[in-house]
């Protein structure tokens, strides 16, 4: 079962700090909507409609209270001036929805739901999730957890200018020139294989690229803690450059270039992550996580606790009760 890293940004775990037993969880943080988010009805179909006559999309951000990664994407690209948030502003009319929340929405003609009713419909688990809507109420960008501003940036313009009608996102990020931010780091958990099929054990697969505007922090943090570390310790770990033209056998026998693989496996996040255990794909990170989070997503794929738990967020409740019980303090935020 392949479950995106997406699905498991943790509605339920992300909330402020409070005490569980002898642990407690910290690193929630609770925010506020900017007052220029469209004031909305709630009416999807009339949204669009209005949007489009002012050659707009429709934005939809949906959050959740003491969440941490929408608190920091709020900040970075709506709040703080900036080209992203001007560009929001000038092109979008932006509608928050809480995926807890009991607001009434109606999504078409003959559907109407509470905001959480409609984040289960959209199959969003967790949070931020941004949905962008065309005049026809099409879902033609979807982005599952935080983008940086920069990179946020590049996939509106491939909204806004409608290039979903011509190309995958994959497909336009690649053609948008970016200049380099990012030179690949070494690590010397990093194996160099072109041929992944034979790997049976615990695989995770890296990518990373000139234009990753996350890659230095996620080597410099995520990398260098220790948990994470040891998790990683389970794994044959391969970093792959996103825009390579070498050629790899894929863990599924697939002899394809790098930049070709992930316009197949539509991976537009950097650095993204897949993981692999006895030769099927598990779970794929296209969101930043930090650490606590990261580390296990680690610990259930290289564990198998999939074959017990269905998804990495049922594990999660598990596992984190676990460690609270014991006395175990949990940071969301670093």
């Amino acid at each position: 079962m392949n479950f995106k890293l997406s699905k498991l940004l943790l509605i339920t775990l992300l909330l402020g700090s409070f005490v569980f037993g002898a642990g407690k969880i910290t690193g929630g943080s609770m925010h506020e909507i900017p007052n220029w988010f469209k004031a909305s009805f709630l009416d999807m179909a009339e949204d669009t409609e209005e949007a489009a006559e002012e050659n707009r999309h429709v934005m939809l951000f949906l959050d959740l209270d003491g969440c941490p990664y929408c608190t920091r994407m709020l900040k970075e690209s709506f709040i703080n001036d900036g080209p992203t948030k001007s560009y929001i502003q000038n092109n979008f009319d932006v509608i928050n929805i809480n995926v807890k929340g009991s607001r009434e929405i109606a999504w078409s003609e003959d559907e109407t739901y509470t905001e959480k009713e409609l984040a289960q419909k959209l199959n969003v688990p967790y949070s931020p999730t941004v949905i962008i809507l065309d005049s026809e109420q099409n879902i033609v960008v979807r982005l599952n957890g935080y983008r940086n501003p920069a990179k946020f940036k590049q996939i509106l313009e491939y909204a806004h200018n409608k290039h979903y009608n011509n190309m995958k996102l994959t497909e336009y990020l690649e053609k948008v020139k970016t200049k380099t931010v990012y030179t690949l780091q070494d690590n010397p958990m990093f194996k160099d294989i072109n041929d992944l099929s034979p790997i049976k054990t615990p695989l995770a697969i890296i990518f990373e690229d000139g234009g990753c505007f996350n890659c230095e922090d996620f080597h410099n943090t995520i990398l260098k803690n220790k948990e994470v570390k040891n998790a990683f310790s389970k794994f044959t770990v391969v970093r792959l450059n996103a825009t390579s033209d070498k050629t790899i056998v894929t863990p599924e026998g697939h002899s394809v270039s790098v930049k070709d693989w992930i316009k197949e496996i539509n991976l537009d996040y950097r650095p993204g992550m897949l993981l692999y255990n006895e030769g099927k794909l598990i779970s794929t990170k296209d969101a930043l996580l930090y650490s606590f989070h990261f580390k296990e997503l680690l610990l259930y794929v290289a564990n198998s606790e999939y074959k017990t738990y269905p998804t990495y967020l049922d594990y999660l409740r598990v596992k984190q009760d676990e460690l609270l019980k014991q006395g175990v303090d949990i940071n969301l935020a670093k």
